[in-house]
């Protein structure tokens, strides 16, 4: 396809080539590959069923799911251990149901028995060892030369043309089960989804610097992990590879791991420790849902399956059961059943639903953690990947060699090749927006505007500078929740930050306060009756209230409440400063006291109602010219075994700059990715838009076009999103406004993909070693049927930026034109035609319009702030439910997504068109 005709690609801005770590993939034109269809059955001729299932039940007589790596390893010890004879070359397996051969197998349709445990080969005194029955049936021959068509651009447009069950989708599965057949299969490597976690054996020597992170985080241990994804672009296939960090728990007794998180010397120790709660809780955290075998000195185990941790429990030998109707201490039936012996308050685990073991007797298998990491252990994972760009590409080319793609035979039988060297590729520059602040003369709405243009793309600096619109809040309460009395270094914080809100030099931010109270040292138990006291005291209405609270270092649970008081119950806006050693330090000696405090200024004035900056580019002017809106919806998920519900949120501009935001959430099905409430949601922000003009006097204030920005979406919802989420939109806004309804440009945002881009050496990287803000990517990589784009808008820092993906669903304002969408600067505009010259970015101009900073960031603004709106869920309900909403509650409990739904209480109406959020 040509390139320069295709009103997809854009032209605007300066060109640049870098690195990007896709490889090329080449698969003989005519090659065939056999798909088979692999179900596992729990009876012996039910061909019905599709499910995996083994053929016994689990605890309470529940059916037992066979998970993707668990029937991964069942279906590679049939073909190279049960029957190797029916197998002549092994066939790679999807996880799912999905086996894909090169050379057709002795068979087209057979039912197997193999075995559960994989050391499993013979039953157990008598007893009928445990055993899955797989059927393996011959689906159908794939001729992979039609993907050409796709790849040539033919069905760009067409989505239905790589839809479920069609042959793209099929060939894509198998390329990604080929791909990853060989490094899954090797000794010592560990797998999650399309990430292999592998021991480095040519190649990569671990650095010093690595060795030490092990031993700082001991049990656990960092191994680099490799991302492959088979990707079809316009003209030809590539392998997407990308690092990933494994976070690895090795291979020990539990008993010794326990004592090794928690810093204990033994068993003793252990005991001793866990009987502090704060101990006990860290420890009951860091091991829910960690996998353990159980190993009795003296006993030949019945089965070697992992199972994986539930709970943990004191004194575990005090514990009693019913045996034989007969209770009896865990102790006792130990010591007369194996001969083991419980000391006094020993730590145990619950595994399953009720079977409790101590950890003396439990084996820790090396495995992948997947649990929620502790603080500490966060920042040795930030300092364990790659410092800069040609790090990370240095890295992924190393680990490539370990990948086996020379060598693998899944690859050579089926005819493909990975190139080994990353693909280069052309990208664009777009230039950067002004930023506006306000002049020394005007007022809001229409102050004198204040320009700067941006010697460095990205970033810009506040101080000595007005607020494009400052906030006027009537009255701060000033509340010390430290448990501490107030000190002259608190007292000196306060009179630095309100003369840095006030208008005066050096920092003429223009948010002046006419009242505040004195700091009231308060312990915080009862906020909603503190606050309400205080402000009659001060003779302060709700209105124009804003409450300062200063916390103590670690306080989430008090930080939680202050917020929920402020959102739900009182409707006040609330701002947090945690008063630590370090900002003790800062105020003491004035180093960095400033870049603190205009920080904190700048929160404070969004929240209060005022708009720190705006950027100023024809793209802005754009969306200026008619009534326009836009929009950021995310939709926020709980942690692996939490209780907690899903949530929605929306947010949606309400003034000419797209710079202030009314913000809505809801509650969502648990897991549910597609927004059940949009219809409502829409509504109120349409009402909310309504409020601000009175469109039915003056019909050129109707609101005459919609920018949605959803995040959260992968590839394959795009089209549930498509007709569950704008078909429904559409049909809303026929309903409000008729056939004249306003025009929808509809994008997803990705930020969870795995492209990155990699200056060339001399080429024009920013410091970091990054390409500069502004970055645009539309050929190379683009996706053959949507039509998409890379932007890395944000300045980079540390390590290797993130662009952000954006993919077109619909377009009705900008007609799919990549310059209208990445670099808009129109000439004339209407309803039934659009004429666009093209010079400034849309996109990237958003990225600039995020207030709590003073860089660019790499989402839009309006995405930006749903994400945070979902985050502020655990707000709305009552504080014990807190660890559950955060994923931190293990124990047992009643609660259901459904009955925590029940809780949930809405924003307070004071708030309804605030950006209470930031």
């Amino acid at each position: 396809m040509n390139s320069k005709k295709n009103p997809r690609y854009g032209t605007v801005g300066r060109p640049m080539e870098v690195d990007v770590n896709a490889f090329s993939l080449s698969w003989a034109q005519h090659s065939v590959v056999m798909h088979y269809d692999a179900q596992a059955y729990d009876k012996p001729y039910d061909f019905t069923t599709v499910s995996i299932k083994p053929n016994f039940n689990g605890p309470g007589g529940k059916d037992i799911n066979i998970g993707k790596e668990k029937g991964t390893e069942v279906i590679q010890r049939l073909q190279v251990n049960v029957r190797p004879d029916l197998f002549p070359k092994p066939g790679a397996f999807d996880g799912k149901k999905n086996l894909y051969a090169f050379r057709a197998f002795n068979f087209t349709s057979e039912r197997f028995e193999v075995p559960w445990d994989k050391e499993q080969t013979q039953s157990i005194k008598g007893r009928r060892a445990k055993t899955v029955t797989v059927q393996i049936v011959l689906v159908r021959s794939v001729d992979i030369s039609l993907l050409g068509q796709v790849l040539h651009g033919n069905e760009q447009g067409n989505p239905s043309s790589i839809g479920p069950g069609t042959v793209v989708a099929s060939s894509l599965n198998m390329l990604q089960a080929f791909l990853q057949a060989a490094p899954k299969m090797a000794n010592g490597n560990l797998h999650k989804g399309k990430s292999v976690y592998m021991q480095w054996r040519r190649g990569y020597q671990q650095s010093s610097d690595q060795k030490r992170i092990d031993d700082r985080i001991r049990p656990l241990r960092l191994v680099d992990g490799f991302f492959q994804s088979a990707r079809m672009t316009t003209g030809h296939l590539i392998v997407n590879i990308d690092l990933s960090v494994g976070v690895i728990l090795q291979g020990m007794m539990l008993e010794e791991l326990c004592a090794t998180f928690l810093g204990c010397k033994n068993l003793r120790d252990l005991n001793e420790r866990c009987s502090s709660p704060v101990y006990f809780d860290k420890l009951r955290h860091f091991l829910r849902d960690v996998k353990v075998s159980i190993k009795i000195p003296g006993k030949t185990s019945k089965s070697q399956g992992r199972r994986a941790i539930r709970n943990l429990i004191r004194d575990v030998g005090s514990h009693s059961f019913d045996r034989n109707g007969i209770p009896t201490t865990i102790r006792d039936y130990f010591l007369s059943t194996h001969g083991v012996r419980i000391p006094s308050q020993s730590v145990g685990v619950v595994i399953g639903n009720h079977e409790i073991f101590p950890v003396s007797v439990c084996v820790v298998p090396e495995q992948l953690y997947k649990s929620k990491l502790q603080p500490e252990h966060v920042r040795e994972v930030l300092s364990f990947v790659p410092k800069n760009p040609r790090e990370r590409l240095q890295r992924i080319k190393a680990g490539w060699q370990n990948l086996e793609y020379e060598n693998s035979e899944f690859l050579k039988g089926a005819n493909i090749t990975v190139h080994p060297d990353a693909l280069t590729i052309h990208g664009r520059i777009l230039p950067s927006p002004n930023i506006l602040y306000s002049g020394a003369s005007g007022t809001p709405p229409t102050p004198t505007p204040l320009t700067l243009t941006l010697a460095k793309p990205g970033t810009w600096d506040v101080m000595r500078k007005r607020f494009w619109s400052p906030a006027r809040p009537n009255f701060v309460l000033i509340l010390n929740l430290t448990g501490h009395r107030d000190s002259p270094d608190m007292n000196k914080l306060m009179g630095q930050l309100f003369n840095t809100l006030k208008e005066r030099e050096p920092h003429p931010t223009g948010v002046d306060v006419p009242n505040t109270s004195t700091i009231i040292n308060d312990s915080g138990a009862d906020l909603s009756a503190l606050i309400r006291r205080e402000a009659e005291r001060y003779k302060a209405g709700p209105i124009g209230l804003l409450v300062l609270a200063i916390l103590p270092e670690n306080a989430a649970e008090l930080y939680a409440n202050v917020k929920r008081v402020g959102d739900v119950l009182l409707g006040v806006p609330t701002q947090c400063i945690r008063w630590s050693q370090k900002l003790t330090q800062t105020v003491q000696n004035n180093r960095g006291i400033d870049q603190y405090l205009n920080n904190l200024v700048l929160k404070i004035n969004v929240r209060c109602g005022g708009v720190n900056h705006v950027p100023a580019s024809t793209a802005m002017d754009y969306l200026a010219e008619h009534p326009t809106m836009v929009i950021g919806a995310d939709v926020s998920h709980p942690s692996p075994g939490s209780t907690a519900p899903s949530f929605a949120s929306l947010v949606s501009s309400r003034d000419s700059k797209c710079s202030i935001y009314s913000a809505q959430m809801k509650v969502q099905p648990f897991r549910k990715e597609i927004i059940e409430s949009l219809d409502e949601m829409m509504t109120k922000a349409i009402d909310i838009f309504r409020s601000e003009v009175d469109d039915t006097k003056n019909p050129k204030l109707q609101l005459r076009r919609i920018f949605f920005f959803r995040d959260g979406v992968s590839e394959g919802e795009f089209e549930t999103v498509r007709e569950q989420e704008l078909n429904a939109l559409k049909k809303l806004l026929v309903r409000i406004y008729g056939k004249d309804r306003p025009r929808i440009t509809f994008i997803v945002v990705g930020k969870r993909h795995h492209f990155r881009f990699f200056p060339k050496q001399g080429a024009s990287a920013d410091a970091s070693g990054n390409c500069p803000a502004g970055f645009v990517v539309d050929r190379g990589i683009e996706h053959p049927v949507y039509s998409d784009f890379y932007l890395q808008s944000q300045p980079g820092l540390k390590g290797t930026s993130i662009p952000a993906h954006y993919t077109v669903i619909e377009d009705e304002n900008l007609g799919g034109n990549g310059n209208h969408l990445q670099s808009l600067a129109y000439a004339k505009f209407s309803m039934d035609s659009i004429t666009c010259s093209y010079s400034f970015p849309f996109s990237y101009a958003l990225c600039h319009t995020y207030q709590r900073s003073t860089r660019s960031v790499k989402l839009p603004a309006p995405v930006y702030y749903a994400d945070l709106v979902c985050q502020r869920a655990r707000f709305h309900f009552a504080p014990r439910f807190l660890n559950q909403l955060e994923g931190l509650s293990d124990a047992a409990t009643d609660d259901t997504p459904e009955s925590i739904a029940q809780e949930f209480r809405s924003l307070h109406k004071n708030l309804k068109k605030t950006m209470h959020f930031m």
